[in-house]
Formats: structure tokens, sequence, C-alpha cells
């Protein structure tokens, strides 16, 4: 399974989150531009492979970012801070996090970075 794929079914079992944010509003990679706010997107920002002396793969260290869109800035605060809590409760660990606004589309989003482990 790839890292986009675990992610996304580790989102997808959260009660607490999916009370914030439908399932189906939670996407790999894009959502459509007039998608209902507030939603998730995520996407793999890099790969890196952890590999044994006898350059065997042990694993392989997976960046996503994942961009949380709000209905304001209150709310994809509440939603980053509830997605924040889920990753932890999933043992992935927390890179970074940072805001932006896009004054074009009045988007305010959250963004996380993580990295995913999958172990061969």
């Amino acid at each position: 399974m790839s890292a986009e794929s675990e992610c996304r079914a580790e989102l997808i079992a959260s009660a607490p989150l999916l009370a914030l944010v439908p399932a189906k509003r939670i996407c790999v990679d894009a959502v459509p531009q007039d998608f209902a706010r507030p939603y998730i997107a995520f996407s793999k920002q890099r790969t890196e492979l952890a590999n044994g002396l006898d350059n065997s793969e042990h694993a392989r260290r997976v960046v996503l970012d994942l961009q949380v869109v709000g209905t304001s800035r209150a709310n994809a605060i509440a939603v980053r801070e509830q997605l924040e809590a889920t990753l932890r409760n999933a043992g992935v660990p927390i890179e970074d996090n940072g805001s932006a606004y896009d004054p074009e589309l009045d988007l305010e989003v959250e963004v996380i970075t993580v990295d995913w482990w999958l172990t061969t």
C-alpha cells in the first residue's frame, strides 16, 4: 500500500476528524476548485530510501504535505489541530506546520508536513 493510501485510511478512520471534515472531502493530490469547505488535500513531497549495507531496502520515508482549507481561519486551525491529534495518535511524526492565505480564491490554509514510514 502507498503512503498516500495508508494516510487517507488512517484519516477516514478517525471519528473526531470526520466530525469536522467528511471522508469524501479528504483527498489525495487535488480537489475541484469549487469544492465545499472544509477539506483536506495532501500529496507526496518526496521519498527517501533507507537501505542496508547490502543495498537492500529496509524502509521508505515518505514526506507528505497535508493542506487544510477551512471555511474561515478559525475553522482551518480547528481542523488542523484535530488532524495533528489524529496523526499523533497514529504514531506519525509531524515535521512542520504553517499557514497561508490565497486572496485570489479567498482560501484560508493550514499546512502540516509529516514523515510517513513504509517498512518492507
